[in-house]
C-alpha cells in the first residue's frame, strides 16, 4: 500500500511538470514524460487485480464509470507517450517523419485529456481521504481552489480548444511566474478531482451536498470570469 501511495505521488508530481513547460526545458520535459510513462506501467502492475476483477461482480452505475474513466484514461495515456517518442527531439531515432503532423495533434490533445482524466480519476478515489476528515474547512477550501481552478481551464488556459483540436498550436507563456503557473496547474487538477469525488456521490444516490458544491463552484467562476475577463492572448 505505501508503495502504491509512493507511485502515486510521484505521478502527481510529474504531471504538474509536464502541465509546466513554461518552467522547464525540452529536454526535462521530455525525459521527465519518459520517467511519468514507467511510473505509470509501475501503477498498472501495483492494480493488475482490478483487470482480473473486470467480469466479475455486478456494474453499478458507479462502477460502470469509473471502468470508463480508467479505460478511457489508460488509452489516452498511452498515446500521449506514442505520439510525443514520434515528435521527440532528444530520441530522433524513434521519429517517424511521415506521423510528425498527426502526432503533434495527438499529443497536444491527448496530453491535456489524460490532465483532466487523471483527475477524475483520483477523485473517484477520494472518497478513502476524505471519510478520514472531521472538519467542513477542507471542503470550503477545495471549493474555492476548484473554482478558480475551473477559472483558469476554461478561461485563462482554454485548454477545451486543445482536447477538442479547435486550436492546433499550444499558447505557452513562457513569461509567466513559476509560481502561478504551478498553482494553475494543481487548482485544475483539483476541480477535476473534486468533479470525480462529487460524481461518485451523484452515482451512488447522493445530490444535495454534490449540487451545493457544484453550485458554489461555478459561482466562484463566475465571479472571476465577471472580474478578471479573458485574457487578450484568446
Amino acid at each position: 500500500m505505501r508503495i502504491r501511495r509512493i507511485v502515486d505521488i510521484l505521478l502527481t508530481i510529474c504531471l504538474m511538470l509536464q502541465m509546466s513547460m513554461q518552467i522547464t526545458e525540452q529536454t526535462f520535459h521530455e525525459y521527465s514524460g519518459m520517467l511519468m510513462f514507467v511510473l505509470f506501467l509501475v501503477h498498472q502492475f501495483l492494480n493488475r487485480r482490478w483487470y482480473g476483477a473486470l467480469l466479475k461482480g455486478k456494474y453499478t452505475l458507479l462502477r460502470s464509470f469509473s471502468t470508463l474513466i480508467n479505460f478511457s484514461l489508460l488509452i489516452s495515456f498511452v498515446l500521449t507517450g506514442f505520439c510525443g517518442i514520434i515528435i521527440s527531439e532528444n530520441f530522433p531515432a524513434l521519429n517517424i517523419e511521415a506521423l510528425t503532423s498527426f502526432a503533434r495533434l495527438g499529443h497536444l490533445c491527448c496530453a491535456y485529456l489524460s490532465f483532466l482524466l487523471m483527475g477524475i480519476h483520483l477523485g473517484l478515489h477520494w472518497g478513502m481521504i476524505a471519510g478520514k476528515i472531521k472538519t467542513n474547512w477542507p471542503a470550503v477550501l477545495a471549493v474555492v481552489i476548484a473554482g478558480y481552478g475551473l477559472y483558469a481551464f476554461v478561461s485563462v488556459n482554454d485548454i477545451f480548444s486543445y482536447i477538442f483540436l479547435k486550436n492546433q498550436f499550444a499558447f505557452i507563456d513562457y513569461d509567466k511566474n513559476f509560481i502561478l503557473v504551478i498553482a494553475e496547474n494543481i487548482s485544475m487538477f483539483a476541480f477535476w478531482t473534486l468533479t470525480g469525488y462529487q460524481v461518485s456521490k451523484i452515482l451512488t444516490g447522493k445530490f444535495f451536498r454534490p449540487g451545493v458544491i457544484f453550485a458554489s463552484v461555478f459561482v466562484i467562476f463566475g465571479i472571476l470570469r465577471m472580474s478578471l475577463g479573458v485574457p487578450e492572448s484568446f
